[in-house]
């Protein structure tokens, strides 16, 4: 990415027999204004983010153009070029930033592609990011590639795009993702038809409100005449590129939660919220802030337990996470949860000298719960 005072230039080396002398065949011309309107998607939704806004101004889009200015020699290197003025006409008053939104979507159009390269992919990306993705190296012959110059991955090559790197994109991206969803909410109300179907309606901190089917006998043996209570959560959904919920996929688990374990729940979550609360320096002048991560992978902890929340002793560390205590079938678990998201659990009999070693794990949807059920049974 080459850059002047009023313009930056991308440029894109075709590399492949084909475009040897600066030949750039008709066929592979789709893949400049696709190369466009990925980076406008990245664009628009850098823009959203930064000024936390649903839309972007009128004239966002045109503001993004580029002209075709140069081929170079050798293989072929189209330089695609975005000019501050033709930007100020479409959207005054906005080049300056205009620039520095293009410039970080350049990155994340890189960072995506190189990504794949890897075998990483986002869970989701906008319907506007997949078009635009389904065109760019369409035309691309199995031993072509796009690069992209003036980037670099981190096995210090530049970033490119061949048909391999672009099939797993295609194939791999989607709308929506599913992902599973275990949490605790309010009852708000419910609904049993004449046909046997049915559903409660939950009040969830992470989703707002969502109706969850429920046979209509279940509804009016259950949940009839229990609002305000509190409900737990077992359930696969389907969420779009904004971790937004779409649809619930499966129900495998919601019931009521007794009264007294409801009070026990409460306390814990109002323990979270004061170390949430905690200033930096909080001990002595030492001790960060609770991390973001730590308190939600705590929260996520709890619902997914509910049953010991009597149990369990709160405390915050120093370097910004949660640790949780408590004893049960001879046993003194801890379970800390880090800065980081990780989790590590550790123990000691009470009785003897026998200790559970210290085990660290990548998050609770790793094999986590499956240690702590059995380090909980002794």
């Amino acid at each position: 990415m080459a850059e002047m005072a009023d313009e930056t230039t991308f440029k894109l080396r075709y590399v492949g027999s084909r475009f040897n002398g600066a030949r750039l065949p008709v066929d592979v011309l789709l893949d400049l204004p696709a190369f466009r309107d990925l980076l406008v998607a990245f664009a628009k939704e850098e823009w959203r983010n930064a000024n936390d806004r649903k839309r972007v101004p009128k004239g966002f889009d045109k503001s993004i153009s580029f002209d075709l200015v140069d081929i170079e020699d050798g293989s072929a290197v189209p330089n695609l070029t975005w000019s501050r003025d033709t930007a100020q006409r479409s959207l005054p008053g906005f080049g300056d930033k205009l620039l520095e939104v293009i410039h970080g979507s350049f990155d994340s159009v890189v960072n995506l592609i190189d990504e794949a390269g890897h075998q990483r992919f986002p869970k989701s990306l906008s319907s506007e990011h997949i078009r635009a993705l389904n065109r760019l190296g369409s035309g691309l012959r199995h031993d072509e590639r796009i690069e992209f110059l003036g980037t670099k991955s981190a096995d210090g090559n530049v970033i490119y795009l061949d048909s391999h790197r672009r099939k797993a994109l295609i194939t791999r991206v989607r709308e929506t993702y599913q992902a599973r969803f275990e949490s605790i909410g309010h009852l708000c109300g419910s609904v049993a038809n004449d046909d046997g179907s049915g559903h409660i309606v939950v009040s969830t901190k992470e989703h707002g409100e969502i109706n969850i089917p429920v046979d209509a006998d279940r509804v009016r043996d259950e949940f009839d005449g229990s609002i305000d209570a509190q409900v737990q959560l077992d359930l696969q959904i389907e969420m779009d590129n904004d971790d937004r919920l779409r649809s619930i996929v499966n129900v495998f688990d919601v019931g009521l939660i007794d009264a007294e374990i409801g009070e026990d729940l409460l306390r814990c979550s109002s323990r979270l919220s004061e170390l949430q609360s905690l200033p930096p320096g909080w001990r002595d002048g030492n001790g960060l802030s609770i991390s973001s991560n730590a308190i939600d992978v705590a929260t996520r902890f709890i619902a997914k337990r509910p049953f010991l929340a009597k149990q369990y002793r709160i405390y915050p560390t120093e370097d910004g996470g949660i640790l949780f205590e408590f004893e049960t079938n001879g046993w003194d678990i801890s379970v800390e949860f880090l800065p980081s998201g990780e989790i590590e659990m550790y123990g000691v009999k009470i009785d003897s000298d026998e200790e559970l070693e210290p085990t660290k794990f990548a998050n609770l949807e790793s094999d986590f719960i499956a240690a702590f059920d059995r380090g909980v049974k002794g």
